[in-house]
């Protein structure tokens, strides 16, 4: 990993990161990708998620050759300056392809003095100047955390609505499986269409008696 930065880095660093999974890990190592999507690492100032990709590989290589039942827990962050449902959708598909399952994601708080935070109130990159989209309210928050959790039981049909209402059918195919995404019906609205429905043919026979 460290040769993206060091074209020196080798055998020395492997063997480093072997020891810290092997002697220094209690069951679970912790890292920080915080992301996945390009965009929103480049305003956090951070690399590519790809150096999480292979940092997977190469943890799963030696966990699995020191038969060690050790687990890897990304940090991640949601509704960072920058960051969309849709971002989030395409996150949640990158964990699970990764077999990934985090059971929590950390909401982005602003923190005085701090880049992320000038974003945050003014909209606006201070380098680039580039236009960003800010989640501020309670509600987008939530739309974002939920389609991260989209396999709770309790999110499902939302996370269907949302990502459906943005066309990602893709994101729903690959969260759900399927064919094309639809927009999901609640009980109660499948409900309320059969009733309408029997009305409706109730009165076409009352028309065809007279």
């Amino acid at each position: 990993l460290n040769k993206a930065f060091n074209k020196k880095a080798g055998r020395a660093e492997d063997d480093y990161l072997r020891d810290i999974i092997r002697y220094h890990v209690s069951g679970r190592l912790k890292v920080a990708p915080e992301h996945t999507d390009a965009n929103v690492l480049k305003a956090m100032r951070k690399t590519s998620f790809n150096f999480f990709v292979d940092l997977v590989g190469k943890f799963r290589i030696i966990t699995g050759k020191y038969n060690l039942n050790y687990e890897l827990v990304p940090y991640l962050i949601s509704s960072h300056p920058g960051c969309t449902v849709e971002n989030m959708g395409e996150m949640a598909v990158a964990m699970k392809k990764l077999d990934i399952w985090p059971e929590q994601v950390q909401d982005f708080t602003p923190t005085p003095m701090t880049m992320a935070t000038c974003i945050f109130y003014t909209g606006y990159d201070p380098y680039t100047r580039e236009k960003l989209f800010v989640a501020s309210s309670e509600k987008e928050k939530r739309r974002q955390n939920r389609v991260f959790f989209w396999n709770r039981k309790e999110n499902i049909l939302s996370v269907k609505n949302d990502l459906t209402g943005l066309g990602r059918y893709d994101i729903i195919r690959e969260l759900f499986g399927g064919g094309k995404g639809q927009r999901a019906e609640s009980k109660g609205q499948r409900a309320k269409g059969k009733e309408r429905r029997a009305k409706g043919e109730g009165q076409r026979a009352k028309g065809g008696k007279r």
